[in-house]
């Protein structure tokens, strides 16, 4: 009698240490229900509704289509460690991002039900936990008001200049709304509880009215790789580390960044590609950050104890800097701010590794990808202290940006695979 209770203990033990399997989750917005059981066969309609079932560790998969909150209002709020996959065929015999695209596109009309900082929420509050979000079209420009007196328009770009915050305006191209207000809110929100590691590849960030990747978090680690951040107003990436004794860290790589807007239409501050923040160690390489209407990178930021700054780790190698229009870089002196063209990278003490970079100034480097009318359109903008704003945070065409994946042979965001 004793041996089998050493047998079944043991194997109790053996049970409990095998790895839990993961549930996969199948999101159809054309095929699914919110009643249907989320199989492949059986579909749910919404990616909230399959966050709510799923257990830590399960993968949702997300056919084609757009998805923005249960019953398609509000936010898409995450929060249990779980991975998110889009670009899914209706049926899901096949996966490509770019011919089966997953929209996180919200209408006009969500931004009533719209609560929290971001149109995707992350606050899971595990630490060793992941979250991923792979293969995801995220665009807020179809919630944005556009001038309706039609200012700010340059030729060929696809609508006027972005309206204040809280203002009324027109809706972008086949927005049905007549009224539409533009809310505040980051594209992805990391809430400052959040203590998960965090992943996110093969994603476009487009049409953002405040920040594309925001967060002040406790989170060890996030991996940004392989996505495109066009038409940002404020930053494109922004992110902070909220403990005290230990920096997170974040890796960010084979990225495209391009057109950050300033907060406001005076053009006075704001505008940045990646902002170098407290508590956070930062690697980028690989990447391509341009038409920054400030700088592409900065690191004024140093509020953190200065034992602690002096600690934090920074850098950025192998990447392209594209007609940023006041600095590639900024740091604190010199005024207000000091800044630095890339040639001057390895004279930066703040920056740990700084080589192979370049600085790019012609835009057939793009190989005819970029909206060339945007391009014109930011360059020769102007602000409002001596005229009308030319040009500010205007609708960058989805099918253009989702173009920018592979423009450049070994540089930004490629194909994804």
């Amino acid at each position: 009698m004793k041996n089998v209770k050493t047998i079944l203990l043991a194997l109790a033990v053996f049970l409990l240490a095998l790895p839990v399997q993961a549930t996969d989750w199948y999101v159809s917005e054309t095929t699914g229900a919110n009643r249907n059981e989320g199989t492949k066969a059986s579909p749910f309609k919404n990616i909230q509704k399959a966050i709510n079932v799923a257990s830590a560790g399960d993968v949702i998969h997300v056919a084609e289509g757009n998805y923005y909150g249960l019953l398609n209002s509000g936010n898409i709020k995450i929060n249990k460690p779980v991975s998110i996959k889009g670009g899914y065929a209706s049926d899901f015999s096949e996966r490509d991002i770019l011919k089966h695209r997953t929209f996180i596109q919200p209408t006009a009309t969500s931004n009533g039900s719209a609560q929290g900082q971001g149109t995707i929420q992350i606050d899971v509050r595990e630490s060793g936990t992941l979250v991923e979000l792979d293969g995801l079209i995220m665009d807020r420009g179809n919630s944005i008001a556009y001038n309706a007196r039609g200012e700010g328009k340059p030729f060929g770009v696809e609508t006027p200049m972005m309206c204040p915050i809280g203002t009324a305006g027109i809706g972008a191209p086949g927005v049905p709304e007549e009224k539409v207000y533009t809310t505040e809110t980051a594209i992805v929100y990391i809430n400052t509880g959040a203590r998960c590691d965090i992943t996110i590849r093969n994603c476009a960030f487009l049409n953002g009215p405040n920040f594309g990747l925001l967060g002040s978090t406790f989170s060890t680690k996030i991996i940004v790789d392989n996505c495109i951040f066009v038409n940002i107003r404020m930053a494109a990436v922004e992110l902070r580390g909220a403990a005290a004794a230990l920096n997170s860290q974040t890796k960010f790589t084979n990225n495209t960044i391009l057109f950050t807007w300033s907060r406001l239409r005076d053009f006075d501050d704001m505008g940045y590609g990646y902002r170098y923040l407290p508590r956070m160690d930062s690697y980028l390489d690989h990447n391509i950050i341009g038409c920054s209407m400030f700088s592409a990178l900065d690191r004024t930021h140093v509020d953190s104890p200065a034992d602690k700054e002096a600690e934090r780790v920074t850098t950025c190698e192998n990447s392209l800097f594209f007609l940023n229009r006041q600095a590639d870089l900024t740091l604190p002196g010199g005024g207000k701010f000091l800044r630095v063209r890339v040639d001057d990278f390895d004279d930066v003490e703040q920056l740990a590794k700084a080589s192979g970079n370049k600085e790019v100034t012609d835009p057939d480097l793009f190989d005819g990808k970029i909206n060339e009318a945007y391009l014109k359109g930011f360059l020769a903008a102007t602000d409002t202290k001596s005229s009308k704003a030319t040009m500010f945070a205007n609708h960058y065409p989805v099918e253009d940006a989702l173009k920018l994946f592979g423009a450049v042979h070994g540089y930004g965001a490629q194909l994804p695979k």
